[in-house]
């Protein structure tokens, strides 16, 4: 990316910088008599300079959340995982056109172990038949489990947990998903029918929920860009250390199509600070049978990003 757009990019976040823009300005970069030297020198430099003070959104005020104290518990003496969660450390979305310390950004406490995470391993089967580098359904992501969740590490949506007696609730904003996850013990179906979101039930592990899922459509996209068989078998882990955050473990088994299980790390999300904290509508439309959307051409482009709201993009996996 030329030093121009670069520094468009970088001033597409703030209000109240004309300067910033004509500073950058295709006219300016053709005609300044600046010296290469001096150009060199300004490139070294951070990508833009203003006052942060002007920037809307408060996103100068950003830094990493403190834990927050101990987390509350429920009757049955469980830790309270109800609350609404983004995947960062600063409690509130986060957008690529502002200037935020990298650390605001982790997924994880660099100074906790991690278990060891890797690229997924397909299995010759699962290279020829469930590598699909598309989305099935036009440009939308299809919500589902786990991508709702693991696709966040570059949108930055929030995750939302509702705590009741005998079962979980888990919802996210984009994709727009509903999971529904019985914890009063009882088993999985004998025969469920596939879907989006697989069947799930809960246990509790101490302090950890463990979700267990299986039956999940294979239409749903997972980390790496694979799609699962109907013998996925999904395991994820909700640990509240703190008031301010949660941890999420992930482990994909699928003897079709990964030659070992896929481990998805331990992601940090933080509690969102606002108590006005808003949720937003998500409507794709760019949503056609696999036939139509090729012959429409419609694939490749992002049309199903988040628009306006969008994270910060170009981060990849952490």
């Amino acid at each position: 990316m030329s030093k121009i757009s670069r520094r468009l990019f970088y001033c597409a976040g703030a209000v109240l910088l004309a300067g910033c823009v004509a500073e950058n300005s295709p006219e300016k970069a053709a005609t300044s008599p600046e010296p290469a030297a001096a150009s060199a020198e300004q490139s070294a430099k951070s990508p833009v300079q203003y006052d942060a003070s002007r920037v809307a959104g408060g996103f100068d005020k950003l830094r990493v959340l403190p834990p927050g104290g101990p987390t509350t518990r429920t009757a049955d003496g469980h830790p309270d995982l109800t609350g609404r969660y983004y995947p960062n450390q600063a409690g509130r979305m986060l957008q690529g056109g502002y200037q935020i310390d990298d650390s605001i950004y982790l997924e994880f406490d660099p100074a906790v172990p991690r278990p060891p995470e890797g690229s997924a391993v397909l299995t010759p089967e699962g290279e020829a038949k469930y590598r699909l580098p598309q989305e099935l359904y036009g440009e939308c992501p299809v919500g589902g489990t786990p991508q709702s969740i693991t696709m966040q590490t570059s949108q930055h949506g929030p995750m939302q947990l509702i705590q009741l007696p005998g079962s979980v609730w888990i919802l996210t904003e984009w994709p727009a998903t509903t999971r529904y996850v019985p914890t009063d013990g009882r088993p999985h179906s004998k025969d469920p029918d596939p879907s989006f979101t697989g069947e799930s039930v809960g246990r509790w592990e101490g302090d950890t929920l463990v979700v267990d899922t299986i039956a999940i459509d294979r239409r749903v996209t997972n980390p790496g860009g694979w799609h699962p068989s109907e013998k996925v078998h999904v395991v994820e882990r909700f640990t509240r250390p703190s008031k301010n955050y949660i941890v999420y473990d992930l482990m994909i088994e699928d003897p079709v199509v990964l030659a070992k299980p896929y481990v998805h790390g331990s992601r940090r999300w933080s509690l969102a600070q606002d108590p006005n904290d808003d949720w937003d509508e998500y409507i794709c439309t760019h949503n056609e049978e696999p036939a139509y959307s090729a012959k429409a051409q419609i694939y490749g482009g992002g049309g199903g990003g988040r628009g306006g709201r969008g994270g910060r993009g170009g981060r990849g996996e952490q």
